[in-house]
């Protein structure tokens, strides 16, 4: 949880740190208004790789938005680097559950979307980054293939791409890898950890996979159903690599399964 305000320890913090102070949430649903969050906090310290877990429905995407400017919250507020979030911003990269690439531009041209929209498309140092992005995730054969040309696994490494090739400071990953199948699953699973201690960005992840959340992140933040507030904040104390066998990973497991149900 938080102590003070961001612009207490504004001073202190390094970029990519998150603070979310006291923020409800709510929609309207048939013109009745249907509170999501509950007065939630949450710090996410610089660098470090967090988890939300929870019910389906439960307002973790609705955080994620609000980290990503993509909404306001009806009360509280949440800030990035001690100041409050205004909007969406390169800084912040997003990864949806679908890969939303554009089915008319080649790989290349997804992944180089970002620097497009900032005007470096020309520049042959974004250029070059772009490059360097496609390769680091393993589509280097595939730079000219549209979308329609990619597996599921191959589509989400270039989204993957696309999100990181501008260098965000924080990569917000909503359910990225939800409807893929294991073994894809489990090989991306280590492709966005290798990315996370190579590029050294703050990650914040909604997943509904318990195991995949002990497998990449440093905490694990268990929400109640709606409205939720923040019922657990898990230290996943185990060194990596890790793996799904080692008796202190099973102990988290039972413990997270354990809040959840």
């Amino acid at each position: 949880m938080v102590i003070g305000t961001p612009q207490d320890r504004g001073a202190e913090q390094q970029r990519g740190a998150i603070d979310v102070l006291d923020v409800s949430q709510a929609f309207l649903n048939h013109g009745e208004p249907l509170p999501v969050l509950d007065h939630v906090s949450l710090s996410v310290r610089p660098g470090s790789f967090v988890s939300l877990v929870g019910l389906s429905g439960s307002g973790k995407s609705t955080l994620l938005r609000l980290v990503a400017g993509l909404d306001r919250p009806l009360a509280g507020r949440v800030y990035v680097d001690g100041r409050p979030i205004a909007g969406p911003d390169p800084s912040r990269g997003l990864v949806f559950q679908d890969p939303t690439l554009l089915p008319w531009l080649t790989v290349a041209k997804n992944v180089g979307l970002g620097p497009q929209v900032q005007g470096h498309e020309a520049d042959p140092v974004w250029r070059r980054r772009v490059d360097e992005m496609i390769e680091l995730v393993g589509l280097e054969g595939f730079r000219d293939a549209l979308p329609s040309e990619l597996s599921g696994g191959m589509a989400q490494r270039a989204s993957l791409a696309r999100a990181l090739v501008t260098r965000p400071e924080i990569l917000l990953l909503d359910e990225p890898l939800g409807k893929l199948d294991a073994l894809t699953r489990s090989a991306l699973q280590g492709e966005i950890g290798r990315l996370w201690q190579r590029q050294g960005f703050t990650a914040l992840m909604v997943t509904h996979d318990v195991e995949e959340a002990l497998l990449l992140s440093d905490r694990v933040v268990i929400f109640s159903p709606r409205p939720a507030q923040i019922i657990a904040d898990v230290e996943v104390d185990l060194p990596r690599p890790r793996t799904q066998d080692d008796s202190r990973f099973r102990e988290l497991r039972r413990q997270i399964l354990d809040l959840l149900s």
